[in-house]
């Protein structure tokens, strides 16, 4: 072996010493900063990412868009398991503006589903908001589902009950066991 070579060797093997002394003590892998730790896709191979920003494009211009503080892209499965998530649903399209957010998500790219299991806030530009247990997003029927609790608000509407189905292109919203309030000052169409 070349003598220049073996400062070159003696770094390697206290970087590899180091190394294998931080795993022993620490008891565990270290993940990036920004990936969140617990979030797993599903197993076999993954590919972890810090802050993400995913896009998925339609035929007629519109598409939906996913940003998380962290993610792992599960390659054989074709999922993704974020954290910090925020969605926007289709902008380009007729009800562009509304945005709902989680702790987690599990998004199958295969099967165009965003599964919430932890529930989520979702908002709207024109003043709507909602408050959902667990639910799920299928993005290829427009659809957002909660067979939980939800809770809707708008302006001078309360809403809450259970089983919501919100088709967000077509404006329809349904809920089994609806209890809902109307505000006399702030009823839709009313003016002062």
């Amino acid at each position: 072996m070349n003598a220049r070579l073996f400062p070159w060797a003696a770094i390697a093997l206290l970087v590899l010493g180091l190394t294998i002394r931080f795993a022993l003590l620490e008891k565990g892998v270290a993940v990036p900063a920004g990936a969140p730790g617990p979030e797993s896709a599903g197993g076999g191979p993954e590919i972890r990412l810090g802050p993400v920003d995913v896009r998925e494009l339609h035929d007629d211009g519109s598409w939906n868009r996913l940003d998380a503080d962290g993610a792992v892209y599960a390659y054989s499965s074709r999922s993704l398991a974020a954290g910090g998530v925020t969605v926007f649903l289709g902008n380009g399209a007729a009800y562009p503006g509304s945005t709902v957010r989680a702790p987690r998500a599990a998004w199958d790219l295969d099967g165009q589903t965003i599964g919430l299991p932890e529930g989520c806030r979702i908002a709207r530009e024109d003043g709507w908001t909602g408050d959902l247990s667990a639910a799920t997003l299928d993005l290829a029927g427009k659809v957002l589902r909660v067979p939980g609790p939800a809770r809707i608000e708008g302006p001078g509407v309360f809403v809450e009950g259970k089983n919501l189905a919100w088709q967000w292109e077509a404006g329809k919203i349904t809920m089994e066991t609806p209890r809902s309030r109307i505000s006399p000052a702030m009823r839709p169409g009313r003016k002062g």
